[in-house]
């Protein structure tokens, strides 16, 4: 679903700065199947947008999920299961080998949304950032919690469709269209994000 839609909105705004923020890009993540075979499609342009954010000095979050073994982060449906994953220290809690990292600042976080429980908002606003891209898995849970949530703390989102990826494709194309015709999200295709990451 690529779309440059909104693009010059994202692209030309003129206040503020703009960051990438990488969704979930782990190995806990991507053992599950719908998402294991998509891995090797997703990483490369993922990495390219991290490879793009640091060459025009812009901000980059890598975002992702850690619960502890005590259950005390565990969601509702993770304890009515009584199945924890991505403990710390795992390798399930690590980024992918393959992943661009360095020059980065981390968030961990317990629930879909990057902004929930985190530091994330304000790591935003200590760095003037009013426009951030995402990228990562998965569009239809964790992304579009995060994007949801950037709306409502007035910052504006952009999603790279090119470099998000999903094991519910048809509620992940629900979801966008949501994000764009009703929080005017952009959904940006890999060269529009490219663009938007460019000084």
């Amino acid at each position: 679903m690529s779309h440059n839609s909104g693009m010059s909105d994202a692209t030309t705004a003129p206040t503020g700065e703009r960051a990438l923020v990488v969704i979930d890009m782990q190995h806990s993540y991507f053992e599950l199947p719908g998402l294991a075979e998509q891995k090797d499609a997703v990483t490369p342009p993922v990495n390219e947008l991290i490879r793009a954010a640091h060459g025009a000095g812009r901000l980059v979050i890598l975002v992702r999920t850690e619960h502890a073994r005590d259950k005390s982060t565990w969601t509702l449906n993770m304890l009515a299961d009584d199945q924890g994953f991505a403990f710390p220290g795992t390798e399930q809690a690590a980024f992918l080998d393959e992943l661009v990292t360095g020059n980065h600042v981390e968030v961990v976080k317990t629930r879909d949304s990057a902004f929930f429980g985190t530091d994330l908002a304000e790591q935003l606003r200590q760095r003037d950032v009013t426009h951030i891209l995402l990228c990562g898995v998965s569009t239809h849970s964790c992304v579009f919690q995060t994007a949801t949530d950037g709306f409502a703390h007035d910052v504006h989102v952009a999603v790279a469709v090119d470099a998000v990826t999903s094991e519910n494709p048809d509620l992940s194309r629900a979801m966008l269209q949501f994000l764009h015709e009703e929080m005017r999200q952009p959904l940006l295709s890999q060269v529009d994000s490219l663009a938007f990451l460019e000084r």
